[in-house]
């Protein structure tokens, strides 16, 4: 079944026209500590088990364990009820404390002198092990923490002066490429790439960063270092590498900001101590910068959020205790994963396990959601979103023509993405309180820094860009409720006939945002790669691609199943892991 033709486009762009530029406002945020709340949690073994960090990747959370127990593989497609579903723990026992997962692949790295694990998780029922970086391959016995860029996997032991890189863009077959010696004098704790930079983590007090661009055939040439403090423990870049967050894992440990323009004469900006935030807590953990927020794992004082638009004046936004309990020592929150979007934030608690929240009102600046959901989870290149907020323009005004432009009024929107690249939006609609613009092509998945610009100032937000992550608009413009939808023959609204005249099932045309940027604004048809359910079944997709005639529009054509009842349905659709909202659909 093709989509609709061009000629009755004016019908379906009225359905959708209501949800893009005539939705509700979105209430601002209040900096209290009270505003992240607890979604679920899950602590999957009894007793005091010593979970270790936390890594997400679509519908699932990977979880390590200080203490033996492998990496748990939780299910968190409702965040409220997260379960176990699958468990990867070898013989040896599995002391892994740090875990990466991409496109399936899991990176473990082992206490217990198994080095790294490399696990194909895509069957989370089932982990695979595909191959180790051990001492046979020149591996470290025993791995710390690890990262994963660019086909390159780094290891930090905790115990020596050296990374060592690997070239896993082959996971079966990982081959060492070099040492890289550091110059502090103790060792390196961890070690984060970004950007085509290495960030090392000196227990000295020594903080590297490493060009790594052509790290598979040349030695990093080393850009600069900068005094981070002794014990200091993770760090994490600004997406245009101006900013350096390191945390200090100690007595009273803290996360301190640098500028790092010039990486050879770097500068520090703020010193944040849990006694300045009014917290009480043995130390700082791991930092991650989203955006204009740092989000910070805190032990005793849980998950930290920080607004660092001025990142020499820190303000705390919001904070959640996973363990309330007062002590000096290592308990808490020892891990946070934000890229799944700030309405699904993942927490490992050494003695909790896994934590997810929802972060959405600790944010600073405007509030940017998908046009069709308005929720406020990862969002795709090319789809619609919409930004909430005040001052964002002098006026209210529309775009006049279907080549949507990047300035309207004066007020603009540029993206700064997870590679550093800054491109301008194009724009929908402006107005004081609200823009509607589109994410622009080529913009890369992760965490991504908003400029809202009104022809006087500047102001900045964040949010999350993923491949893929659809929205689907809604006939009332609120993200849920009755789909936004056409029958696809006769291109009538909802109740839908179940059968066509000839008594073949009917089929639908539903309209969405965030598809993907591989089949928006261009030709093309990834129907094989969604996955639709009516009332929790599988339903075949003939068509998901872009919808003619509106910028960042797509379409998908579901068939309803033989037999499908009268009554009211509830659609859901997924993509690379990542779940649409529910909504509903009228049947006759």
């Amino acid at each position: 079944m093709s989509r609709p033709t061009n000629q009755r486009f004016a019908t379906i762009t009225l359905v959708v026209l209501v949800a893009i530029f005539f939705s509700a406002s979105i209430t601002q945020n209040v900096c209290a500590q009270s505003t992240i709340k607890l979604l679920g949690q899950l602590d999957p073994f009894d007793g005091d088990n010593r979970y270790a960090d936390v890594w997400g990747e679509g519908n699932f959370a990977y979880l390590g364990s200080f203490s033996g127990n492998g990496v748990m593989i939780i299910d968190i497609s409702i965040p409220t009820a997260p379960r176990l579903v699958g468990h990867y723990n070898p013989a040896e026992g599995g002391r892994f404390q740090d875990v990466m997962v991409i496109n399936g692949i899991g990176y473990f790295s082992s206490e217990n002198r198994g080095g790294v694990h490399i696990v194909d998780v895509r069957n989370p029922a089932s982990p695979v092990l595909l191959s180790q970086v051990a001492p046979d391959k020149n591996g470290f016995p025993n791995v710390h923490e690890l990262f994963v860029a660019d086909g390159v996997l780094y290891e930090a032991d905790s115990r020596t002066t050296v990374i060592k890189a690997f070239d896993v863009r082959d996971p079966r077959n990982p081959v060492f490429v070099r040492d890289i010696q550091t110059t502090d004098t103790r060792f390196i704790h961890a070690i984060v790439a970004v950007n085509g930079r290495l960030f090392t983590s000196g227990w000295s007090g020594k903080t590297d960063i490493y060009d790594v661009r052509n790290v598979l055939t040349a030695a990093p040439p080393l850009l600069g270092s900068l005094d981070s403090g002794t014990s200091s423990h993770a760090s994490w870049p600004s997406n245009d590498g101006k900013l350096l967050a390191s945390a200090r894992e100690t007595t009273n440990g803290d996360v301190r900001l640098f500028d790092i323009s010039n990486p050879a004469s770097p500068v520090q900006l703020a010193t944040i101590t849990a006694q300045s935030l009014g917290l009480d807590s043995f130390s700082a953990h791991n930092p991650y910068i989203v955006g204009n927020l740092l989000i910070v794992s805190w032990y005793q004082a849980g998950l930290v959020v920080l607004d660092i638009s001025d990142p020499r004046q820190p303000k705390l936004l919001g904070s959640y205790d996973t363990f309330p309990n007062s002590t000096s020592g290592f308990d808490g929150c020892w891990g946070v994963y934000p890229f799944l979007g700030l309405d699904k934030v993942l927490l490992s608690d050494l003695d909790g396990g896994l934590f997810v929240v929802d972060a959405t009102a600790a944010q600073a600046g405007p509030r940017t959601v998908s046009a069709a959901s308005f929720g406020f989870s990862a969002i795709a290149s090319k789809s619609i979103v919409a930004g909430f907020g005040i001052n964002l323009a002098s006026g209210t005004l529309g775009a006049s023509t279907s080549l949507l432009p990047t300035s309207l009024g004066g007020a603009s929107v540029a993206v700064v993405d997870f590679k550093g690249g800054e491109r301008l939006s194009p724009l929908f609609f402006v107005s004081p309180n609200q823009i509607n613009f589109q994410i622009p092509a080529g913009t890369a998945a992760g965490p991504a820094l908003l400029k809202f610009t009104n022809g006087a100032q500047t102001i900045t937000g964040s949010t999350i860009v993923a491949p893929s992550a659809i929205s689907i608009f809604t006939a009332n413009a609120s993200g849920s409720g009755e789909a936004a939808a056409l029958d696809a023959f006769n291109f009538s609204r909802a109740p839908f006939n179940a059968t066509q005249s000839n008594g073949q099932p009917n089929i639908i045309a539903v309209f969405c945002t965030g598809l993907g940027e591989d089949a928006t604004d261009i030709d093309a048809n990834v129907a094989a790669t969604v996955l639709a359910t009516i009332d929790d079944q599988p339903v075949t997709v003939s068509y998901a691609g872009r919808a003619p005639g509106f910028s960042g529009l797509n379409q998908l054509n579901i068939v309803f199943p033989a037999g499908i009842t009268a009554g009211v349905h509830k659609l859901s659709v997924t993509r690379n892991g990542v779940a649409s909202n529910s909504v509903t659909i009228a049947v006759r």
